[in-house]
């Protein structure tokens, strides 16, 4: 194999590649997440002694808070925002009667979706009545019904107005 000679092909400025050290260059941080300081990355990754770094991975492995998730169950239909608040919803709406059916069923509607969205905001309003028409078959949403068709008190509300 032939050398090449530097003079020769005007390559005298380039520096000696074959002698020299490859840099070092810290590792990179991880993506930042929420909750996170670019200190408290620095001062877990060397900054800082050993009983600090411990502390810090205490903190970042933070025990999750569980939520229950709030269900569409026959309890919270029979709440006191549940079916019991049909009874004063129309109090003060005026339908129109003859001749504006479409408009009364549309005034109607619009409360019937306020109500249910009030009770469980997280379903749609057809996926809403879906499962309402299911909770109707429960012993105490009938029960529910019936009191409120014969006007009994449900709540606790209804039983000192009574008295």
């Amino acid at each position: 194999v032939a050398m090449i000679d530097p003079l020769e092909n005007n390559l005298f400025d380039l520096p000696d590649y074959e002698n020299t050290e490859d840099e070092t260059f810290p590792p990179l941080p991880p993506p930042a997440s929420p909750g996170r300081d670019d200190a408290e990355w620095a001062q877990a990754n060397g900054g800082g002694n050993q009983q600090s770094q411990t502390k810090d991975s205490a903190a970042a492995t933070r025990k999750a808070v569980k939520r229950p998730m709030p269900k569409l169950d026959a309890q919270r239909l029979i709440s006191e925002r549940g079916l019991p608040a049909l009874r004063h919803m129309f109090d003060n709406v005026k339908f129109k009667g003859k001749g504006h059916e479409a408009e009364d069923l549309k005034t109607l509607i619009r409360h019937m979706e306020h109500w249910a969205h009030r009770l469980f905001p997280k379903l749609q309003f057809e996926d809403f009545i879906d499962r309402v028409e299911s909770l109707g078959n429960k012993k105490e949403v009938q029960t529910c019904l019936k009191r409120i068709r014969l006007d009994l008190p449900i709540l606790h509300e209804d039983f000192a107005s009574n008295e």
